[in-house]
């Protein structure tokens, strides 16, 4: 027992100094590098809006390998590995757990010209919102909310198991610029792969007979590149343009920004808007709070990704005396109408809106509070949300309004990381 004791202590004392810091070096004046790390640690139960009872899993979330550096006073590199959600249970059905798949999230060399433009290269983060953007160390709440970045699955950007395996989620190979104009203004533009359609291809979904010999027009990845624009404005403290965003920064700036973003390839398109508020107040306290709203529509390019209309809030208040924050987050999906004109598929032969929970509308609500051992370095963070599908129908062709078996679920996790960088 006295071991044990002297364990914990060592732990709560020890974790937050081993997180305050990476492991840096000098290299002949010239170039420098240093190393960290990111773990988060989970537990999860979940219940299903389609299989009985409740599935209790250990996750590790995230477990990352970090190193980047300078070259010079011009150039900056990043290099990061990722092995997410070991141990997730990926079917209710049959138990299936996920197994390690390590795999590179980042490799980026930027080039700094001024403090207005950044030139990223390289596999790197892009997403035209505040939320998609931040840095999955930096979350306020205990993930990116739910309909962030959702178009990932569908352009390819998944793990190295996704749709073309071309690189991990939130990531796209090309190149990025970024920068602050003045004070207030920070913008960043991406030319990224995105999808590329398979030769013969005309919209990049569907797998074509390939003609014996290839011409110029029937070539594989033939198809326009993806194209990513966000501007932002900060009425008090700037955010920096940074290559990520933060959902917090403890009390060290006076943030209030509105940020709109665009992201295009061929025919699907994403618009999307946010607001973000993070104050100090109280001597010591802090108010933060997140808003984003996303028009997605896949088109013909992406016809799975349907046209939808989703929006989520994010409120919370962290006590500096305590370092316990209450967070409380509301989400909502709204899908075209089955039937709608609008929908990129007939209701009668798009099979997706029989049972599954992502071809409906549905209402999240999320409460939680972290607890900041060392901020952002060492914490721990327990949530509860609530899912409540909307809108069912019963099978493809059926009209809206139906049932189709599918129950209010929820969803339990209690998350601890350390995170040195």
């Amino acid at each position: 027992m006295k071991t044990l004791s002297l364990l914990a202590l060592t732990l709560s004392l020890g974790l937050p100094v081993l997180a305050q810091a990476p492991v840096a070096l000098n290299i002949a004046d010239v170039a420098t590098a240093k190393l960290g790390f990111q773990a988060q640690f989970q537990f999860q139960s979940n219940t299903d809006p389609v299989v009985q009872g409740t599935s209790d899993n250990f996750v590790v979330r995230r477990i990352r390998l970090i190193a980047g550096g300078t070259v010079g006073d011009k150039i900056d590199w990043l290099f990061d590995t990722d092995d997410p959600n070991i141990g997730k249970v990926s079917s209710n059905v049959n138990g299936t757990k996920n197994l390690n798949n390590l795999y590179v999230q980042d490799a980026v060399l930027t080039y700094k010209f001024s403090r207005a433009v950044y030139l990223d290269s390289g596999i790197l983060t892009i997403d035209p919102n505040h939320n998609g953007l931040t840095s999955s160390a930096r979350y306020f709440g205990n993930d990116a909310f739910a309909y962030a970045s959702l178009q990932n699955a569908y352009l390819g950007n998944t793990t190295p198991t996704g749709l073309q395996g071309s690189s991990p989620l939130n990531r796209d190979v090309g190149l990025s610029a970024r920068g602050l104009l003045g004070d207030h203004f920070e913008y960043h533009l991406g030319l990224t792969n995105g999808y590329r359609n398979t030769a013969n291809d005309t919209n990049g979904t569907t797998t074509p007979t390939v003609p014996a010999v290839s011409t110029s027009d029937t070539i594989a990845s033939n198809n326009a590149l993806r194209v990513t624009a966000r501007a932002q404005y900060d009425l008090f403290d700037s955010e920096g343009a940074g290559y990520t965003t933060a959902g917090q920064y403890f009390g060290t700036r006076k943030i209030v920004s509105f940020g709109l973003g665009y992201d295009r390839q061929d025919a699907y398109r994403q618009t999307t808007a946010d607001a973000f508020v993070d104050l100090p107040v109280n001597g010591g306290d802090e108010f933060t709070f997140e808003g984003a709203y996303w028009l997605y529509d896949g088109g013909t390019f992406l016809p799975t990704l349907l046209r939808q209309k989703d929006g989520s809030l994010q409120v919370g208040y962290t006590f500096g005396a305590t370092h316990l924050s209450p967070i409380l987050r509301y989400e909502a999906r709204r899908l075209d109408a089955p039937g709608d004109s609008k929908l990129n598929t007939p209701i009668n032969t798009l099979a997706a809106w029989t049972t599954t929970p992502a071809s409906f509308d549905e209402d999240r609500t999320t409460l939680g509070v972290a607890y900041w051992i060392n901020e952002q370095r060492a914490n721990f963070k327990v949530f509860y949300s609530a899912i409540t599908p909307r809108n069912q129908v019963g099978s493809a062709g059926t009209a809206a309004g139906v049932h189709s078996g599918l129950r209010n679920y929820h969803q339990i996790t209690a998350q601890f990381q350390v995170y040195a960088w």
